[in-house]
């Protein structure tokens, strides 16, 4: 396994002008994806705290996704369940391919110690002409990839000018439920207006959120509410905005940023998922990229390819958009009558392969997994 750079450290891969091969800004799921097709180039990952440790998403991934990423060391339940409540009924839908919930500390380091990136622990305040300024200086590379997360990096600094947002709370407590095994949904308007609420089983502990497209919802006590019908009180909160519109993929103003994870909008609208889907463009975006530096194809393919990718995939993502806003405004019978319908289990495997695809599957063909797994990541001094 090729040696890493401490975070924040100076390091040899770094040239005398300054200049990297390529600059990523956001080191979570998104950024650390990109970086891990980037191995063996000379990489910036620039992230205002340490790599892992600022959690905003329940962390619930497809075992696939775990196992091409390397990351099942990150482990903490595995998932062959989903479950969907709604109106007083239960629905349990048999999931094609397991998910598991994972550690997100874990994760991202199984991930970082995949890549060779130098690590800069500082806030980058602009883009332009393929120069990141940041509260550290200034860096530059002919390929600049914003993996920022929701706000997203302009000229002039993180961008406000956002389509349409999600907004989502979580709290992590040292129990476990009497539920049925599998992940939780609970889409029911007396809990919360557009949006629902969740149960993750993690191991020994178990992750419960609310989520709500509108942005009038108070989501603490929605929470609150929600946590009182199994007895419970919250703990440390997480969480944060969702960004489910889809934005350009790269930028239009000299084509060399390229903008992936939430920072392009990749979360899934109407279930809000979103890990799954920057791991799988951020893996393309990547791949596109490395097949630049080293002369296959040229930098305007690159932008070429990872476009085509997120345009194949915006019809289902559009399609998504508009069931959301449909399942906003049904009544729970509403609601139940689909859910039934669906609850045949060949239909509900159709649904669920039509749904992993449409939205990126990292075994589709697409791309391809990266790399050995690492199951001993943890060990590496990050």
């Amino acid at each position: 396994m090729a040696s890493m750079t401490t975070q924040d450290s100076p390091t040899a891969r770094e040239t005398p002008d300054g200049q990297y091969d390529a600059i990523i800004v956001g080191g979570s799921f998104a950024g650390l994806a990109v970086a891990t097709q980037l191995r063996g180039r000379r990489v910036l990952l620039i992230d205002q705290r340490p790599i892992g440790t600022h959690q905003t998403s329940t962390c619930a991934i497809p075992l696939a996704t775990a196992q091409a990423t390397g990351t099942v060391c990150a482990t903490q339940e595995e998932h062959d369940y989903a479950a969907v409540h709604t109106g007083g009924r239960d629905y349990r839908y048999k999931l094609n391919e397991p998910y598991v919930t994972v550690d997100y500390y874990a994760f991202c380091q199984a991930m970082l110690a995949q890549t060779d990136a130098e690590i800069w622990l500082a806030k980058a305040t602009s883009y332009e002409n393929g120069v990141v300024e940041t509260t550290r200086g200034s860096a530059s590379a002919p390929f600049v990839i914003d993996a920022s997360g929701w706000q997203s990096l302009t000229r002039k600094g993180p961008s406000r000018d956002i389509p349409q947002l999600g907004y989502g709370v979580e709290t992590e407590l040292p129990v476990r439920l009497p539920v049925s095994p599998g992940l939780h949904f609970y889409f029911e308007n007396r809990i919360v207006r557009s949006g629902y609420a969740w149960v993750f089983p993690c191991g020994a502990s178990v992750r419960i959120g609310v989520c709500s497209m509108d942005k009038g919802v108070r989501l603490g006590p929605v929470l609150d509410a929600f946590l009182a019908r199994f007895g419970l009180q919250r703990g440390a909160t997480h969480g944060g905005p969702m960004p489910v519109v889809l934005r350009q993929p790269v930028d239009g103003s000299d084509g060399k940023l390229f903008v992936v994870g939430d920072a392009c909008g990749q979360c899934m609208p109407l279930w809000a998922e979103g890990i799954r889907q920057a791991i799988y463009f951020s893996m393309a975006c990547g791949r596109a990229v490395a097949s630049a530096l080293d002369g296959p194809i040229s930098a305007s393919e690159a932008r070429e390819q990872y476009v085509a990718l997120v345009r194949r995939k915006a019809g289902f993502h559009t399609f998504m958009l508009y069931l959301q806003a449909v399942v906003a405004i049904m009544p729970d019978w509403a609601r139940r009558v689909l859910l039934a319908i669906i609850a045949w289990p060949p239909l509900a495997q159709r649904v669920i392969s039509i749904y992993l695809r449409g939205s990126g599957w990292i075994q589709d063909g697409t791309i391809t997994s990266y790399g050995p797994q690492i199951t001993n990541a943890l060990t590496r001094n990050v």
